[in-house]
C-alpha cells in the first residue's frame, strides 16, 4: 500500500512538473511557477542534506592570533576596514522568530501570521515573488532600514568621534568605500534603503556589488535566493519604500551583478563562502573600506572564524541587531606560498549603529 501511494504521488508530481515545464515555453507566469518549483525542491533538499553548518573555525582556519606573534613580525600585513550592516526584520522572522520560546507556536498570532504568509505564497506563485523563499523585508524591516538612513542624514554629529567617522563613511562623505550585499532580498533591500541618502543622490559613483559569497549560512528555505546568476531578485518593497524619496530607484543603475553566481550549493560548507568573501575584500577592489550588507549568522560565523580562537568577544555569540552596523579592522597576510591568514583586530570592533543584541 505504501509503495502504491509513493507511485501515485510520483506520477502526479511528474505529470504536474511536465505540464508546468511545457507551459513555461510560452508563458511568463508558468516560467515563474517553474522557477519557484525548482527552488522549493532545491530548498527542501538543502534543508535535509546540507553540510553547511558542519564546520568549526579551529579546523577550517589557522588561528588568526599567529599574525600577532613574533613569527610574523616581518611579514607584510594588509589591512581593510569592514562595516557589517545587518538586514531588517524579514517576513520569515515575522512568522517564525517573534520569540525564542517554543510557546510562540501556541499563540494565535503565530497562526495568523503563518496563514497570511501561506495565502500570499499561493497568490504570488505566478509572479515570481515569495514570502518563504528568499524572504523579503516585513514592514518593520523596512522601517529598520529607514532608521539608518535617518541616522546618516541627521545634522548633529555623534559625540563619539569614532562612531561619527564611520557614520560619515557610510554616508559617503569621508574617503573612498565600496558597498556590497548578499544576493538575498532582505539584505539587498536593507542596504539600498539604509544607504539611499548616498545611493540616491544622482551620482554614478556608488553601486552595490551583489555577492553570492555573502549568502546566509542556514538550512532554512528563506536562505534560498530567488535571483539567477548575474541578476537581482524581485524587489517590489524596495521600490515602494523609495518611491517618495529623492532619486529614482533603477536596479540596473544601482546593482553590479556580475559577481552573483546564484544559489549556494547543497553540500558546501558555510566556511567556503567566508573564505571567498575574505579574499574578495583584498583582491577584488582597491578601496580600503568595504560596507557589506548581510545576515546575522553569517556575520557571527565571520567573527568566530577570524577573531583569535581564544577570544571571548561578544560578537562570537551575539547577533548584530536588525538594521545594525558594526565596524572593524580586517587583516590579511600570506607567508611565502602558504594560504593567506586573516585576522579581525578585536580592539577595533566598533558598534556604529544599534550594535549587538546582548
Amino acid at each position: 500500500r505504501i509503495m502504491r501511494l509513493v507511485f501515485v504521488a510520483g506520477t502526479v508530481f511528474t505529470c504536474l512538473y511536465g505540464a508546468i515545464y511545457a507551459f513555461s515555453k510560452t508563458s511568463d507566469a508558468a516560467k515563474n511557477v517553474l522557477h519557484k518549483f525548482n527552488l522549493w525542491i532545491h530548498g527542501v533538499v538543502h534543508l535535509i542534506f546540507t553540510t553547511e553548518t558542519r564546520w568549526k573555525p579551529a579546523k577550517e582556519f589557522d588561528d588568526p592570533a599567529i599574525l600577532e606573534s613574533e613569527e610574523f613580525k616581518n611579514v607584510t600585513v594588509v589591512k581593510r576596514t569592514l562595516i557589517f550592516y545587518r538586514h531588517g526584520e524579514s517576513k520569515w522572522n515575522e512568522v517564525f522568530n517573534q520569540s525564542k520560546s517554543l510557546t510562540r507556536f501556541f499563540k494565535p498570532l503565530f497562526y495568523k501570521h503563518l496563514l497570511m504568509a501561506m495565502f500570499w505564497e499561493t497568490v504570488n506563485a505566478v509572479t515570481g515573488d515569495s514570502v518563504f523563499l528568499d524572504s523579503p523585508l516585513s514592514p518593520l524591516g523596512v522601517e529598520q532600514a529607514q532608521d539608518l538612513a535617518k541616522f546618516l542624514e541627521k545634522k548633529e554629529p555623534e559625540e563619539n568621534k569614532e562612531v561619527e567617522k564611520f557614520r560619515q563613511i557610510l554616508a559617503g562623505n569621508e574617503g573612498e568605500s565600496i558597498i556590497c550585499s548578499s544576493n538575498l532580498r532582505r539584505a539587498l533591500a536593507t542596504t539600498t534603503i539604509g544607504l539611499w541618502p548616498r545611493l540616491g543622490n544622482g551620482s554614478d559613483k556608488d553601486h552595490v556589488h551583489v555577492l553570492s559569497y555573502l549568502q546566509e549560512s542556514s538550512r532554512n528555505v528563506d536562505t534560498m535566493s530567488l535571483s539567477k546568476p548575474d541578476s537581482v531578485p524581485p524587489l517590489p518593497m524596495t521600490k515602494a519604500a523609495l518611491s517618495k524619496e529623492n532619486g529614482v530607484f533603477d536596479p540596473a543603475k544601482v546593482y553590479i551583478t556580475s559577481e552573483n553566481a546564484g544559489n549556494k550549493k547543497i553540500c558546501e560548507k558555510g566556511s567556503v563562502r567566508l573564505a571567498q568573501f575574505a579574499e574578495w575584500v583584498f583582491q577584488s577592489n582597491s578601496s580600503s573600506v568595504i560596507i557589506a550588507g548581510g545576515h546575522s549568522l553569517y556575520f557571527r560565523n565571520f567573527f568566530r572564524a577570524f577573531l583569535p580562537h581564544k577570544s571571548a568577544h561578544p560578537s562570537k555569540n551575539h547577533k548584530i541587531k536588525n538594521g545594525g552596523a558594526v565596524a572593524f579592522t580586517f587583516c590579511r597576510a600570506q607567508p611565502g606560498t602558504n594560504k593567506p591568514i586573516y585576522l579581525i583586530e578585536e580592539t577595533s570592533i566598533t558598534e556604529v549603529f544599534l550594535g549587538f543584541d546582548y
